[in-house]
């Protein structure tokens, strides 16, 4: 496994560590046994984990027998502590002690004993208690225990007690590789302890302007949102045409829909004709959108216009996720927005003075708008983050053409409240890199629609998450669209500081720890008053 890594290191010098495990491990999934096993791989296998230069940088180089200058020239069997997609190292590059630590369940609680040999969830002391003493027995063995140490001790966990450990939602189903929170717990604990101890710490190499200047990270056009690639989908670019079509045929149906959208508008999306055609050419639509370099919104409003109504952009998600968005949120948006607020409410004096003005106004018997409108505003106060990063107010009879003029309508996606206020506002539009793309209409008519419009044009066009709303957005995503991979549609590494308003580093994680711990928090809340 070391031999892997240090091959793909002698290709790409500066993919950082979390790139490199996770690029391991995406290999040992389609097959990769040993170093050997390099030369067959291809560009699909992982186009989704690195940038196109890479990819061919790395194909190049290891196409044909291998080479013995990249990695030594024995072949390796390729054995990773985790088979689950959670981004872990080699074996071989965590400390041996790890591989017989065994958590010292002979020294929990006896309320945390019964609670797992009976398949119940601990009380949140008693799992707390868990993570002290193994953090303290593994530190018998190592003083500071590496993130990679600590996820081959959460798996440990996690297999014993799965119902109990697991990261599961209220449905029951796992979050990315299920035991993300124990990690995070385990790792916190260690930091904890070794706080102003500089005798503990790992040195880590430091990064160099040149680092800087020769990064792998594709930098975003400044007119253009950030885009990412193939996040939780299931069809980002199929590989076949329909049977009977080739590019040619496809693009004259392009065509076609383009001028039936010159004479007709957006109204010729009712057409069923226009229906097939989309369907037809969902391919060829993929093709254009994931091109390198990405096309601007207003482009890809030029070539496949019925994209922007509400009908085509949902269907487009459907296919390329498997998830019925509006259905989805239909059913449980309202449902679990009222459980969202009693959660909220039935522990108020709990919570930031921040959040407890939102939630009086969500918990008013007279308050107007959806449980669902009054719950995500109270997430975004939770995960302090403003509500103008995801919506905007305006006065219920601003055009799309008053809102581009009047508004300064930033590059990532916003939906445009019409009313005089978020929970009061009847209609809605949504704005994408300073344009309105989706004007107010009868298609629109509530807040779940417009919210399934906003989300699903984040993984239809390929766009990250804005870094200012990109908890609440994940919290979405998993919650309530349940889209669980185990990373996250963010990757910006700047944002401005909730406290001074300057732009700082921003730490990135595969998965944002404050939904992950939110989540397990109200499961478990529900689990225990239900």
């Amino acid at each position: 496994m070391d031999s892997i890594e240090k091959a793909i290191q002698a290709v790409l010098p500066q993919l950082d560590e979390a790139k490199l495990e996770t690029l391991v491990n995406e290999l040992v999934k389609v097959g990769v046994e040993g170093p050997d096993d390099l030369q067959f791989i291809q560009e699909d296998d992982i186009k989704h984990l690195l940038t196109p230069i890479q990819c061919r940088k790395i194909i190049h180089s290891l196409k044909g027998p291998f080479n013995p200058q990249l990695s030594p020239s024995s072949s390796e069997p390729l054995s990773v502590a985790s088979s689950s997609t959670c981004p872990i190292s080699s074996i071989s590059s965590i400390s041996a002690w790890v591989n017989s630590f065994e958590v010292p369940w002979n020294k929990v609680r006896l309320t945390l004993r019964r609670a797992v040999d009976a398949g119940e969830r601990p009380a949140p002391d008693d799992r707390r208690h868990l993570i002290k003493v193994t953090v303290d027995a593994m530190r018998e063995r190592s003083l500071n225990p590496t993130r990679r140490e600590c996820v081959v001790v959460a798996k440990a966990i996690t297999q014993k007690y799965p119902n109990s450990f697991l990261d599961k939602n209220e449905e029951g189903e796992l979050i990315g590789c299920g035991y993300f929170s124990v990690i995070n717990q385990l790792k916190t604990r260690v930091e904890y302890l070794n706080r102003g101890n500089s005798l503990s710490r790992l040195r880590k190499h430091k990064r160099t302007q040149r680092d800087d200047e020769d990064g792998d990270d594709d930098q975003p056009a400044v007119a253009t949102c950030a885009r990412i690639d193939s996040y939780g989908c299931v069809r980002w670019q199929p590989e076949d045409y329909p049977d009977g079509e080739t590019s040619a045929s496809l693009e004259e149906k392009k065509l076609e829909m383009i001028d039936i959208f010159s004479r007709e508008g957006l109204k010729g999306a009712e057409r069923g004709r226009v229906e097939d055609l989309m369907a037809i050419t969902y391919a060829k639509q993929r093709e254009y959108i994931n091109a390198k370099p990405s096309p601007s919104i207003l482009d890809v409003g030029k070539e496949w216009p019925f994209l922007f109504s509400q009908k085509f952009l949902l269907s487009h998600f459907t296919t390329l996720t498997n998830v019925e968005l509006y259905t989805r949120l239909n059913e449980d948006m309202d449902k679990k927005g009222k459980r969202l607020l009693d959660f909220f409410s039935s522990q108020i004096t709990k919570w930031r003075k921040e959040v407890r003005a939102v939630l009086k106004e969500a918990i008013k018997k007279d308050r107007e708008g959806s449980d669902g409108l009054a719950a995500m505003l109270v997430m975004l106060a939770h995960f302090k983050e403003q509500e103008e990063s995801l919506f905007l107010i305006a006065d219920e009879t601003t055009t799309p053409a008053d809102a581009e003029a009047q508004l300064s309508l930033p590059v990532t996606p916003r939906i445009i409240m019409l009313g005089e206020t978020i929970l009061t506002a009847k209609k809605w539009m949504l704005s994408i890199e300073g344009r309105v793309v989706i004007p107010p209409g009868a298609h629109m008519a509530d807040f779940t629609t417009a919210l399934a419009t906003l989300f699903a044009c984040y993984y239809v066009f390929n766009l990250e998450y804005q870094v200012e709303a990109s908890t609440t957005l994940e919290f979405v995503q998993r919650f309530l669209v349940r889209i669980n991979p185990d990373s996250n549609k963010c990757t910006a590494k700047e944002q401005m500081s909730k406290t001074t308003g300057r732009v700082v580093k921003r730490k990135t994680s595969y998965m944002n720890p404050h939904v992950i711990s939110f989540i397990r928090d109200f499961t478990e809340f529900y689990l225990l008053t239900d």
